[in-house]
């Protein structure tokens, strides 16, 4: 199926409703763990639809139609910003870079699918040197990478709004008593990857001293120089500067030990450590038998590292219901469930 459209300057039909929708997950509890289902968004793009929505909101008030990215042309960010931002009716100039020049994927062809000018580079630091060299006299907005601006926060602000709604409905759906005390002051946690950072330093700035606690899972880098990047990034996305608790920042475990959890849906120990990007043969299998259980497409990057150690940790101590917010990503990844056609 071609998902790429045929006209990109077409924009009368493009943008779909975007929902909320929060399901439960089979085999727990909904008191335990719901999804937040922001997957089920068009082409997989997850929360980067609110996102651009925000940015095309910053574009429009302010009279711009000529915008610039740079990023991994494999990469979610890149695929939907260009596809958005292209439907959207702007001129839309991209540098890129991939790192296996024979590697080809469904993000790098909507990429190329919704670029008007793109050049693409072997390596990160080439892309980023040239990037900043369009960026002194471009006539539009240049970009950072992953979209980090003030505009995401205009598209995410009213997303925490009616979600925010949706979980107090759930929450008096059910009674809970917590089994731990660690959390007793909050009535939900909301748990997401941190990726760029710009989703969850939203969300937090949102629900900062509500009964709703957000947390961030690290993938791809530490806690702690994450940490020292906090207060940049939130003074680049327009938020406040408010200092986030360490346990509020989750990790990973390197080695992931035998649990309930990992008998009901994993017969494969995992005794790796954690490594961005990778993708073993035993975690591709866990998503697939995941998805036969609970018809949720997990990806490998973010979305299944988290989710692993998430279902053991609400097996073992219950402290509070979790919403998991699955922010997408999974299209590129769906050779990981898709049957192969007999020779």
């Amino acid at each position: 199926m071609n998902l790429v459209p045929f006209h990109p300057s077409d924009t009368s039909t493009f943008f779909p409703e975007l929902p909320i929708q929060i399901s439960e997950v089979p085999g727990f509890a909904t008191s335990t763990l719901q999804f937040i289902r922001e997957d089920k968004l068009p082409f997989g793009f997850g929360t980067k639809w609110r996102k651009a929505l925000g940015i095309i909101q910053f574009l429009k008030e302010n009279e711009i139609q000529r915008i610039l990215l740079w990023g991994a042309i494999h990469g979610n960010y890149l695929a939907s910003f260009t596809t958005i931002l292209r439907r959207s009716g702007f001129f839309v100039d991209v540098v890129a870079y991939t790192r296996d020049p024979n590697l080809h994927s469904y993000n790098e062809r909507l990429v190329r699918g919704h670029s008007h000018t793109l050049v693409c580079y072997a390596n990160r630091k080439t892309a980023y040197e040239v990037w900043l060299q369009k960026e002194k006299k471009y006539s539009g907005l240049a970009l950072p990478e992953f979209g980090i601006h003030p505009g995401q926060k205009y598209g995410l602000i009213s997303f925490w709004m009616e979600l925010e709604k949706k979980i107090k409905d759930s929450l008096n759906s059910f009674s809970f008593v917590p089994t731990s005390s660690e959390f007793h002051s909050h009535e939900a946690i909301i748990r997401m990857e941190i990726g760029s950072g710009a989703t969850f330093l939203s969300a937090f700035d949102y629900f900062y001293e509500s009964p709703i606690l957000v947390q961030g899972v690290m993938v791809g880098e530490t806690k702690e120089t994450w940490l020292q990047k906090r207060e940049e990034l939130q003074k680049q996305l327009g938020l406040r500067n408010i200092p986030i608790q360490r346990e509020q920042i989750l990790e990973i475990p390197k080695n992931n030990e035998k649990s309930q959890t990992h008998i009901q849906f994993d017969n494969h120990l995992n005794k790796t450590s954690v490594s961005f990007g990778k993708q073993s043969k035993s975690s591709k299998d866990w998503i697939r038998e995941f998805y036969r259980n609970t018809n949720i497409l997990l990806e490998p990057i973010y979305s299944g590292m988290t989710v692993k150690p998430l279902l053991r940790e609400i097996n073992e101590k219950q402290i509070a219901p979790i919403f998991y917010l699955h922010q997408g990503g999974q299209i590129q990844h769906l050779d990981l469930i898709l049957e192969k056609s007999p020779k």
